[in-house]
């Protein structure tokens, strides 16, 4: 009996994140560069669902899953890319020189992700790591400004495309 209470106990307190109302979704406008073939090249809109199970002021993690949807370089419809991976937050700062940019009080809380990309184009499994200089925060919004990446083949050991976001925004439900 002990056992069984200390197993739903243990479910119980590792299921409780899942159950917080973090989940929300994005939309921002990427480009993307091929390097090994130019004509694959493409820009266009991205879509995410984003979890965020705690807020930390220090290192607090978000998962994010993304798809884009954009033309190539001869005005085709392509999808390039499906990527899920870590977004961390790397420190959390309210008083900053950014707060013009909102009526409320945003939170600067810039963002390092790591992640598995899926390139469509070339069937090719990736490993993407991102940076988000900019990236401002309130309760339920995400803003994010020139956020960029760039996509290892760690098979082939190089670069396999970079991108950016110009600018993302993410609701998150609470």
């Amino acid at each position: 009996m002990r056992r069984k209470v200390i197993f739903v106990l243990l479910l119980l307190l590792t299921l409780s994140p899942l159950t917080a109302k973090s989940f929300g979704y994005g939309l921002g406008m990427y480009g993307q560069s091929v390097l090994h073939d130019e004509g694959a090249s493409s820009s266009g809109v991205e879509l995410s669902l984003v979890y965020q199970p705690w807020l930390l002021p220090i290192g607090n993690p978000s998962l994010q899953l993304k798809g884009s949807m954009g033309s190539d370089m001869s005005g085709s419809l392509v999808f390039p890319y499906v990527e899920f991976g870590l977004s961390v937050d790397l420190f959390r700062i309210v008083k900053h020189p950014i707060n013009f940019f909102a009526n409320n009080i945003v939170a600067y809380d810039p963002a390092l992700s790591i992640a598995y990309q899926y390139d469509t184009q070339d069937s090719s499994h990736l490993m993407s790591v991102g940076f988000s200089p900019f990236k401002l925060s309130q309760k339920d919004f995400w803003y994010e400004f020139f956020a960029f990446y760039v996509a290892l083949d760690l098979e082939a050991k190089k670069v396999a495309n970079w991108g950016i976001n110009l600018v993302r925004y993410t609701y998150i439900f609470k």
